[in-house]
Protein backbone atom coordinates (compact mmCIF):
# COMPACT_ATOMS: atom_id res chain seq x y z
CA UNK A 1 0.00 0.00 0.00
CA UNK A 2 1.66 3.73 -1.12
CA UNK A 3 1.49 6.12 1.75
CA UNK A 4 2.59 9.33 2.69
CA UNK A 5 3.34 10.25 6.34
CA UNK A 6 3.34 13.91 7.17
CA UNK A 7 4.46 15.43 10.77
CA UNK A 8 4.08 18.86 11.18
CA UNK A 9 5.90 20.57 13.41
CA UNK A 10 6.92 24.53 14.46
CA UNK A 11 9.94 23.62 13.19
CA UNK A 12 10.03 21.83 10.08
CA UNK A 13 7.34 19.45 7.96
CA UNK A 14 9.24 15.98 7.69
CA UNK A 15 7.67 13.55 5.03
CA UNK A 16 8.17 10.09 4.57
CA UNK A 17 6.58 8.04 1.36
CA UNK A 18 6.41 4.40 1.68
CA UNK A 19 5.55 2.08 -0.84
CA UNK A 20 4.95 -1.90 -1.04
CA UNK A 21 9.26 -2.42 -0.36
CA UNK A 22 9.94 -0.31 2.06
CA UNK A 23 9.96 3.64 2.79
CA UNK A 24 11.51 5.23 -0.54
CA UNK A 25 11.51 8.96 0.31
CA UNK A 26 11.95 10.92 3.45
CA UNK A 27 12.62 14.92 4.09
CA UNK A 28 12.12 17.78 5.37
CA UNK A 29 11.25 21.42 5.45
CA UNK A 30 11.49 24.72 6.93
CA UNK A 31 7.73 25.88 9.11
CA UNK A 32 9.19 28.25 11.24
CA UNK A 33 6.63 30.97 12.22
CA UNK A 34 3.53 29.18 10.75
CA UNK A 35 2.84 27.00 13.12
CA UNK A 36 2.50 27.47 17.41
CA UNK A 37 1.08 24.40 20.18
CA UNK A 38 -0.65 22.47 17.40
CA UNK A 39 -2.63 25.05 15.82
CA UNK A 40 -1.46 25.90 11.64
CA UNK A 41 -1.67 30.01 12.06
CA UNK A 42 -1.12 29.86 8.40
CA UNK A 43 -2.92 27.42 6.63
CA UNK A 44 -2.30 29.20 3.19
CA UNK A 45 1.57 29.24 3.36
CA UNK A 46 1.91 25.12 4.80
CA UNK A 47 -0.16 24.56 2.10
CA UNK A 48 1.76 26.31 -0.45
CA UNK A 49 4.96 24.19 0.86
CA UNK A 50 2.98 21.56 0.76
CA UNK A 51 2.19 21.69 -2.77
CA UNK A 52 5.51 22.05 -3.59
CA UNK A 53 6.68 18.93 -1.10
CA UNK A 54 4.54 16.95 -2.96
CA UNK A 55 5.20 18.22 -6.53
CA UNK A 56 8.98 17.97 -6.40
CA UNK A 57 8.88 15.11 -4.89
CA UNK A 58 6.02 13.07 -6.45
CA UNK A 59 4.89 11.70 -3.23
CA UNK A 60 1.43 9.61 -3.35
CA UNK A 61 -1.62 11.56 -2.34
CA UNK A 62 -4.29 9.40 -1.86
CA UNK A 63 -3.10 7.85 1.49
CA UNK A 64 -1.50 10.66 3.88
CA UNK A 65 -1.69 10.34 7.45
CA UNK A 66 -0.70 13.21 9.38
CA UNK A 67 0.87 14.47 12.41
CA UNK A 68 1.47 17.56 14.46
CA UNK A 69 4.09 17.80 17.37
CA UNK A 70 2.29 19.90 20.03
CA UNK A 71 -0.94 19.17 19.31
CA UNK A 72 -2.83 19.33 22.83
CA UNK A 73 -5.56 16.99 23.24
CA UNK A 74 -7.13 14.91 26.15
CA UNK A 75 -7.31 11.99 27.19
CA UNK A 76 -8.54 8.85 29.30
CA UNK A 77 -7.96 5.31 30.12
CA UNK A 78 -11.50 3.75 31.13
CA UNK A 79 -12.47 0.14 31.14
CA UNK A 80 -15.68 -1.24 29.58
CA UNK A 81 -17.38 -4.46 29.58
CA UNK A 82 -17.15 -6.58 26.40
CA UNK A 83 -20.23 -6.07 23.96
CA UNK A 84 -21.15 -4.94 20.18
CA UNK A 85 -19.38 -2.75 18.43
CA UNK A 86 -22.65 -1.16 17.97
CA UNK A 87 -23.02 -0.48 21.78
CA UNK A 88 -19.99 0.45 22.40
CA UNK A 89 -19.50 4.03 20.74
CA UNK A 90 -22.44 4.68 22.69
CA UNK A 91 -20.98 3.72 26.00
CA UNK A 92 -17.71 5.62 24.78
CA UNK A 93 -19.58 8.60 24.24
CA UNK A 94 -21.80 8.14 27.61
CA UNK A 95 -18.38 7.59 29.68
CA UNK A 96 -16.36 10.29 28.23
CA UNK A 97 -19.25 12.74 29.31
CA UNK A 98 -18.68 12.58 32.99
CA UNK A 99 -14.81 12.17 32.70
CA UNK A 100 -13.44 14.67 30.57
CA UNK A 101 -12.97 18.10 30.85
CA UNK A 102 -15.46 19.26 27.60
CA UNK A 103 -18.22 17.63 25.65
CA UNK A 104 -17.57 14.91 23.21
CA UNK A 105 -19.11 17.30 20.73
CA UNK A 106 -16.75 19.64 20.73
CA UNK A 107 -13.86 16.79 19.93
CA UNK A 108 -12.65 14.37 17.34
CA UNK A 109 -12.56 11.84 19.28
CA UNK A 110 -10.25 8.55 19.05
CA UNK A 111 -9.59 5.42 20.61
CA UNK A 112 -7.79 1.93 21.14
CA UNK A 113 -9.25 -1.18 23.00
CA UNK A 114 -6.44 -3.06 24.77
CA UNK A 115 -7.99 -6.94 26.51
CA UNK A 116 -8.04 -7.37 30.11
CA UNK A 117 -8.06 -10.34 32.42
CA UNK A 118 -11.64 -10.03 32.95
CA UNK A 119 -14.32 -10.00 30.08
CA UNK A 120 -13.27 -6.82 29.82
CA UNK A 121 -11.96 -3.50 27.27
CA UNK A 122 -9.15 -1.10 28.50
CA UNK A 123 -9.87 1.61 26.06
CA UNK A 124 -7.34 4.44 25.95
CA UNK A 125 -10.10 7.98 24.67
CA UNK A 126 -8.35 10.41 23.11
CA UNK A 127 -10.17 13.99 22.53
CA UNK A 128 -9.10 16.69 19.99
CA UNK A 129 -10.50 20.17 19.82
CA UNK A 130 -11.43 20.88 16.57
CA UNK A 131 -10.00 23.67 15.80
CA UNK A 132 -6.72 22.84 14.99
CA UNK A 133 -8.88 19.96 12.98
CA UNK A 134 -10.37 21.63 11.14
CA UNK A 135 -7.36 24.38 10.10
CA UNK A 136 -5.15 20.76 8.60
CA UNK A 137 -8.15 19.91 6.63
CA UNK A 138 -8.08 23.67 5.36
CA UNK A 139 -4.52 23.52 4.88
CA UNK A 140 -4.26 19.80 3.07
CA UNK A 141 -7.51 20.58 0.51
CA UNK A 142 -5.70 24.11 -0.36
CA UNK A 143 -2.63 22.22 -0.83
CA UNK A 144 -5.35 19.40 -3.22
CA UNK A 145 -4.33 16.66 -0.69
CA UNK A 146 -7.47 14.66 0.08
CA UNK A 147 -7.70 14.64 3.71
CA UNK A 148 -7.14 10.89 5.09
CA UNK A 149 -6.37 10.07 8.76
CA UNK A 150 -4.82 12.51 11.52
CA UNK A 151 -2.44 10.44 13.68
CA UNK A 152 -1.24 10.62 17.54
CA UNK A 153 1.85 11.74 17.62
CA UNK A 154 2.24 9.61 21.19
CA UNK A 155 0.38 6.68 19.24
CA UNK A 156 2.14 6.43 16.30
CA UNK A 157 5.73 6.00 18.73
CA UNK A 158 4.08 3.52 20.80
CA UNK A 159 3.59 1.47 17.67
CA UNK A 160 7.46 1.57 16.98
CA UNK A 161 8.37 -1.03 19.41
CA UNK A 162 7.53 -4.53 20.79
CA UNK A 163 7.82 -4.02 24.33
CA UNK A 164 5.43 -4.41 26.60
CA UNK A 165 6.76 -2.63 29.30
CA UNK A 166 8.77 0.73 28.44
CA UNK A 167 9.15 4.11 28.53
CA UNK A 168 9.25 5.92 25.00
CA UNK A 169 10.93 9.49 24.73
CA UNK A 170 10.71 11.81 22.15
CA UNK A 171 13.38 14.56 21.98
CA UNK A 172 12.47 17.37 19.53
CA UNK A 173 13.66 20.77 18.82
CA UNK A 174 10.07 22.08 19.78
CA UNK A 175 8.43 19.92 21.94
CA UNK A 176 9.33 16.35 23.27
CA UNK A 177 6.62 13.66 24.09
CA UNK A 178 6.77 10.67 26.55
CA UNK A 179 4.78 7.49 26.59
CA UNK A 180 4.63 5.14 29.68
CA UNK A 181 3.59 1.41 28.50
CA UNK A 182 2.20 -0.91 30.84
CA UNK A 183 1.46 -4.25 29.48
CA UNK A 184 1.21 -2.84 26.84
CA UNK A 185 -1.19 0.06 26.91
CA UNK A 186 -0.36 3.52 26.73
CA UNK A 187 -0.82 4.41 30.38
CA UNK A 188 0.66 8.04 30.26
CA UNK A 189 0.97 10.46 27.86
CA UNK A 190 3.25 13.98 28.04
CA UNK A 191 3.80 16.65 25.95
CA UNK A 192 6.62 19.14 26.56
CA UNK A 193 7.33 21.97 25.50
CA UNK A 194 11.17 23.21 24.70
CA UNK A 195 12.38 25.64 26.94
CA UNK A 196 13.50 27.69 24.39
CA UNK A 197 16.40 28.44 21.62
CA UNK A 198 18.17 29.81 24.07
CA UNK A 199 18.23 27.18 26.87
CA UNK A 200 20.83 24.78 27.31
CA UNK A 201 20.39 21.58 26.22
CA UNK A 202 21.25 19.98 29.86
CA UNK A 203 18.03 22.32 31.06
CA UNK A 204 16.25 20.34 28.22
CA UNK A 205 17.25 16.79 29.26
CA UNK A 206 16.58 17.82 33.15
CA UNK A 207 13.01 19.32 32.15
CA UNK A 208 12.46 15.69 30.58
CA UNK A 209 13.66 13.82 33.02
CA UNK A 210 12.01 15.62 35.92
CA UNK A 211 8.65 14.93 33.93
CA UNK A 212 9.37 11.06 32.98
CA UNK A 213 9.95 11.12 37.42
CA UNK A 214 6.65 12.62 37.97
CA UNK A 215 5.03 10.69 35.52
CA UNK A 216 6.23 7.37 37.18
CA UNK A 217 6.14 8.39 40.69
CA UNK A 218 2.13 9.57 40.07
CA UNK A 219 1.58 6.07 38.18
CA UNK A 220 2.98 4.05 40.74
CA UNK A 221 0.91 6.30 44.04
CA UNK A 222 -2.24 4.72 42.23
CA UNK A 223 -0.94 1.09 41.46
CA UNK A 224 1.03 0.04 44.28
CA UNK A 225 0.47 -3.24 43.31
CA UNK A 226 1.33 -3.58 39.77
CA UNK A 227 4.20 -0.49 39.70
CA UNK A 228 6.69 0.81 37.45
CA UNK A 229 10.00 -1.12 38.09
CA UNK A 230 13.66 0.35 38.29
CA UNK A 231 14.11 -2.21 35.52
CA UNK A 232 11.83 -0.50 32.66
CA UNK A 233 13.46 0.64 29.49
CA UNK A 234 13.81 4.02 28.69
CA UNK A 235 13.79 4.31 24.76
CA UNK A 236 15.14 7.24 23.09
CA UNK A 237 13.92 8.43 19.57
CA UNK A 238 13.84 11.78 18.49
CA UNK A 239 16.10 14.28 16.15
CA UNK A 240 18.22 15.42 19.15
CA UNK A 241 19.16 11.52 20.31
CA UNK A 242 21.48 11.40 17.63
CA UNK A 243 23.98 13.74 19.68
CA UNK A 244 25.75 11.14 21.33
CA UNK A 245 25.86 13.99 24.69
CA UNK A 246 22.59 13.81 25.16
CA UNK A 247 22.18 10.73 25.49
CA UNK A 248 24.77 10.11 27.65
CA UNK A 249 23.33 13.07 29.79
CA UNK A 250 20.21 11.46 29.80
CA UNK A 251 21.23 8.22 31.25
CA UNK A 252 23.28 10.41 34.15
CA UNK A 253 19.95 11.73 34.81
CA UNK A 254 17.95 8.03 35.24
CA UNK A 255 17.88 5.53 37.18
CA UNK A 256 16.60 3.25 34.47
CA UNK A 257 18.35 1.68 31.78
CA UNK A 258 18.28 3.99 28.73
CA UNK A 259 18.51 3.06 25.14
CA UNK A 260 18.16 4.16 21.85
CA UNK A 261 14.67 3.17 20.15
CA UNK A 262 15.35 0.41 17.38
CA UNK A 263 12.12 -0.58 15.52
CA UNK A 264 12.75 -3.57 13.05
CA UNK A 265 9.58 -3.56 11.03
CA UNK A 266 10.44 -4.00 7.25
CA UNK A 267 8.24 -1.28 6.10
CA UNK A 268 10.68 1.50 8.14
CA UNK A 269 13.91 -0.08 7.37
CA UNK A 270 16.70 2.24 5.66
CA UNK A 271 14.96 5.46 7.72
CA UNK A 272 16.78 7.43 9.88
CA UNK A 273 14.08 6.72 12.37
CA UNK A 274 15.49 9.10 15.03
CA UNK A 275 14.44 12.13 12.99
CA UNK A 276 11.72 10.75 11.57
CA UNK A 277 10.07 8.81 14.77
CA UNK A 278 6.52 10.22 14.47
CA UNK A 279 6.40 9.35 10.27
CA UNK A 280 7.66 5.87 10.95
CA UNK A 281 5.01 5.12 13.85
CA UNK A 282 2.66 6.46 11.19
CA UNK A 283 3.42 4.47 8.08
CA UNK A 284 2.62 1.58 11.31
CA UNK A 285 -1.28 2.63 11.89
CA UNK A 286 -3.78 0.25 11.15
CA UNK A 287 -6.31 2.27 9.00
CA UNK A 288 -7.78 -1.52 6.87
CA UNK A 289 -11.56 -1.45 7.63
CA UNK A 290 -12.51 -3.94 10.41
CA UNK A 291 -14.45 -7.01 9.77
CA UNK A 292 -17.63 -7.25 12.14
CA UNK A 293 -15.93 -9.93 14.83
CA UNK A 294 -18.59 -9.25 17.47
CA UNK A 295 -17.53 -8.34 21.15
CA UNK A 296 -14.09 -9.61 20.88
CA UNK A 297 -13.03 -7.66 18.01
CA UNK A 298 -10.98 -5.00 19.76
CA UNK A 299 -12.67 -1.53 18.85
CA UNK A 300 -10.87 0.74 17.80
CA UNK A 301 -11.57 4.38 15.98
CA UNK A 302 -8.98 6.74 14.07
CA UNK A 303 -9.21 10.74 13.35
CA UNK A 304 -10.98 10.15 10.06
CA UNK A 305 -10.48 13.61 8.23
CA UNK A 306 -11.92 12.83 4.92
CA UNK A 307 -14.97 11.54 7.13
CA UNK A 308 -14.74 14.61 8.47
CA UNK A 309 -14.68 16.24 5.36
CA UNK A 310 -17.60 15.43 3.93
CA UNK A 311 -19.51 16.37 7.26
CA UNK A 312 -18.13 19.63 7.07
CA UNK A 313 -19.51 20.01 3.28
CA UNK A 314 -22.92 19.17 4.58
CA UNK A 315 -23.03 21.20 7.07
CA UNK A 316 -21.94 24.02 4.84
CA UNK A 317 -25.18 23.32 2.32
CA UNK A 318 -27.45 23.38 5.69
CA UNK A 319 -25.81 26.41 6.88
CA UNK A 320 -27.67 29.35 5.53
CA UNK A 321 -30.62 27.95 7.00
CA UNK A 322 -29.44 27.24 10.63
CA UNK A 323 -27.56 31.18 10.34
CA UNK A 324 -30.47 31.89 12.83
CA UNK A 325 -30.42 29.11 14.88
CA UNK A 326 -26.41 29.86 15.54
CA UNK A 327 -27.06 32.88 16.29
CA UNK A 328 -29.03 32.29 19.38
CA UNK A 329 -26.59 29.62 20.60
CA UNK A 330 -23.81 32.36 19.81
CA UNK A 331 -25.84 34.52 21.58
CA UNK A 332 -26.41 31.61 24.53
CA UNK A 333 -23.34 30.79 25.09
CA UNK A 334 -22.65 34.42 25.60
CA UNK A 335 -24.70 34.86 28.17
CA UNK A 336 -23.27 32.01 29.65
CA UNK A 337 -20.17 33.37 30.18
CA UNK A 338 -21.04 36.11 32.11
CA UNK A 339 -21.35 34.28 34.92
CA UNK A 340 -17.33 34.22 34.79
CA UNK A 341 -17.60 37.99 33.81
CA UNK A 342 -20.28 39.59 35.69
CA UNK A 343 -23.38 39.13 37.62
CA UNK A 344 -26.38 38.08 35.89
CA UNK A 345 -29.17 40.86 36.15
CA UNK A 346 -31.25 39.28 38.93
CA UNK A 347 -28.15 38.23 40.78
CA UNK A 348 -26.87 41.94 40.28
CA UNK A 349 -29.84 43.12 41.89
CA UNK A 350 -29.75 40.62 44.22
CA UNK A 351 -26.55 41.95 45.59
CA UNK A 352 -27.49 45.68 45.64
CA UNK A 353 -30.80 44.36 47.53
CA UNK A 354 -27.94 42.57 49.88
CA UNK A 355 -26.17 46.19 49.99
CA UNK A 356 -28.71 48.03 50.07
CA UNK A 357 -29.82 46.40 53.80
CA UNK A 358 -26.32 46.74 55.17
CA UNK A 359 -26.49 50.26 54.05
CA UNK A 360 -30.21 50.53 56.14
CA UNK A 361 -28.11 48.73 59.04
CA UNK A 362 -25.64 50.87 58.81
CA UNK A 363 -27.30 54.11 58.95
CA UNK A 364 -29.42 53.22 62.11
CA UNK A 365 -25.87 52.22 63.65
CA UNK A 366 -25.24 55.82 63.12
CA UNK A 367 -28.24 56.80 64.74
CA UNK A 368 -27.71 54.89 67.23
CA UNK A 369 -24.16 56.24 68.23
CA UNK A 370 -24.25 59.98 67.74
CA UNK A 371 -22.34 60.55 71.06
CA UNK A 372 -19.51 58.48 70.24
CA UNK A 373 -17.99 60.38 67.20
CA UNK A 374 -14.82 58.14 66.48
CA UNK A 375 -17.22 54.83 66.33
CA UNK A 376 -19.65 57.16 64.07
CA UNK A 377 -16.39 58.05 61.77
CA UNK A 378 -16.32 54.60 61.03
CA UNK A 379 -19.19 53.48 60.82
CA UNK A 380 -19.42 56.55 58.46
CA UNK A 381 -16.49 55.03 56.33
CA UNK A 382 -18.06 51.98 56.11
CA UNK A 383 -21.39 53.59 55.03
CA UNK A 384 -18.99 55.72 52.04
CA UNK A 385 -17.52 52.03 50.96
CA UNK A 386 -20.99 50.52 50.84
CA UNK A 387 -22.25 53.23 48.46
CA UNK A 388 -19.56 52.91 46.54
CA UNK A 389 -20.14 49.20 45.98
CA UNK A 390 -23.48 49.80 45.37
CA UNK A 391 -22.35 52.22 42.53
CA UNK A 392 -19.98 49.82 41.30
CA UNK A 393 -21.97 46.83 40.46
CA UNK A 394 -24.60 49.45 39.06
CA UNK A 395 -22.14 51.15 36.72
CA UNK A 396 -21.04 47.66 35.88
CA UNK A 397 -24.46 46.23 35.50
CA UNK A 398 -25.77 49.56 33.24
CA UNK A 399 -22.56 48.59 30.99
CA UNK A 400 -23.34 45.27 30.37
CA UNK A 401 -27.11 45.35 29.71
CA UNK A 402 -26.61 48.48 27.58
CA UNK A 403 -24.04 47.19 25.19
CA UNK A 404 -24.80 44.26 22.55
CA UNK A 405 -20.66 44.26 22.17
CA UNK A 406 -20.37 42.54 25.35
CA UNK A 407 -22.46 39.16 24.21
CA UNK A 408 -20.45 39.00 21.08
CA UNK A 409 -16.76 39.90 22.98
CA UNK A 410 -17.65 36.95 25.65
CA UNK A 411 -19.00 34.35 23.14
CA UNK A 412 -15.49 35.43 21.58
CA UNK A 413 -13.37 34.63 24.26
CA UNK A 414 -15.65 31.59 25.09
CA UNK A 415 -14.20 29.84 21.12
CA UNK A 416 -11.01 31.19 21.58
CA UNK A 417 -10.59 28.75 25.22
CA UNK A 418 -8.04 26.23 24.04
CA UNK A 419 -8.29 22.36 26.04
CA UNK A 420 -7.03 22.79 29.54
CA UNK A 421 -8.30 26.59 29.83
CA UNK A 422 -10.60 28.17 32.21
CA UNK A 423 -11.51 31.99 32.84
CA UNK A 424 -12.43 32.86 36.13
CA UNK A 425 -13.55 36.57 35.80
CA UNK A 426 -13.25 39.05 33.60
CA UNK A 427 -13.17 43.15 33.30
CA UNK A 428 -14.43 44.53 30.43
CA UNK A 429 -14.15 48.42 29.83
CA UNK A 430 -14.61 50.59 26.78
CA UNK A 431 -11.05 50.02 26.06
CA UNK A 432 -10.14 47.03 27.25
CA UNK A 433 -11.11 43.15 28.63
CA UNK A 434 -8.82 41.77 31.23
CA UNK A 435 -9.05 38.10 31.37
CA UNK A 436 -8.36 36.27 34.83
CA UNK A 437 -8.11 32.55 34.20
CA UNK A 438 -6.92 28.91 35.30
CA UNK A 439 -4.50 26.44 33.20
CA UNK A 440 -3.15 23.14 33.40
CA UNK A 441 0.00 24.29 31.85
CA UNK A 442 1.83 27.81 31.13
CA UNK A 443 2.46 27.18 27.33
CA UNK A 444 -1.67 26.99 27.07
CA UNK A 445 -2.08 30.50 27.80
CA UNK A 446 -0.35 31.86 24.87
CA UNK A 447 -2.09 29.35 22.72
CA UNK A 448 -5.38 31.26 24.38
CA UNK A 449 -3.41 34.51 23.44
CA UNK A 450 -2.77 33.33 19.92
CA UNK A 451 -6.48 32.38 19.57
CA UNK A 452 -7.64 35.18 21.00
CA UNK A 453 -6.42 37.09 17.95
CA UNK A 454 -7.22 34.96 14.98
CA UNK A 455 -10.04 33.32 16.42
CA UNK A 456 -11.61 35.71 18.41
CA UNK A 457 -10.72 37.98 16.28
CA UNK A 458 -9.16 40.99 19.02
CA UNK A 459 -6.42 43.48 17.66
CA UNK A 460 -4.04 42.69 20.73
CA UNK A 461 -4.30 40.27 23.40
CA UNK A 462 -1.30 40.47 25.68
CA UNK A 463 -0.04 38.55 28.38
CA UNK A 464 0.61 40.35 31.54
CA UNK A 465 1.50 37.76 33.73
CA UNK A 466 1.62 33.73 35.11
CA UNK A 467 1.99 32.16 38.25
CA UNK A 468 1.30 29.17 40.51
CA UNK A 469 -2.48 29.32 41.59
CA UNK A 470 -3.11 30.39 45.33
CA UNK A 471 -5.53 27.40 45.72
CA UNK A 472 -5.77 23.98 45.05
CA UNK A 473 -9.02 23.59 43.42
CA UNK A 474 -9.18 23.77 39.71
CA UNK A 475 -6.17 23.64 37.17
CA UNK A 476 -2.38 24.71 38.75
CA UNK A 477 -1.15 28.00 37.23
CA UNK A 478 -3.19 31.20 37.31
CA UNK A 479 -2.74 34.10 34.38
CA UNK A 480 -3.92 37.85 33.22
CA UNK A 481 -4.13 38.51 29.08
CA UNK A 482 -5.10 42.10 28.53
CA UNK A 483 -7.18 42.36 25.34
CA UNK A 484 -6.82 45.93 23.47
CA UNK A 485 -10.08 46.93 21.71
Amino acid sequence: MRMTALNISSNAIKYVAAGGSGAVKHGSVSSEGLINNGLILQPDAIAKQLKSIFTSNALPRERVICTINGLPFSYRLVTLPKMEARAFEEAIIRTIRKEMPISPEEMYLSWQAYPTDKNEWQVLVAGVTRQPVDNLIKTLRAAGIPPYYLDLQHLALARLTSEHDAIIVEFEKDYSNIVMLVEGVPQALNIIPSLGPQAARPDEVRQITSKLNKMVDFYNSNHPKKPVRDTVKVLLTGELVNDDKVVELIRQELIYPVELLAPTHKVISGLPVHEYAANAGSLLMDIAPKKEGGKDAAPCRHINLAGITREMQTSNITGKSMKNWLVGVAVVGGLAALVFAFLSQSQTQTDIDKIQAQLTEANAKLGQTQGAVSSTQTIQDDINKIVAQIQGIQSKYDEVVGSSDYVSDIAAINRSLPQGVIFTSLDMGPKQISIYGRMERTLMVVQFARNLESTGGFPQATIHWIDKADSDVGPGYSFLIVINR
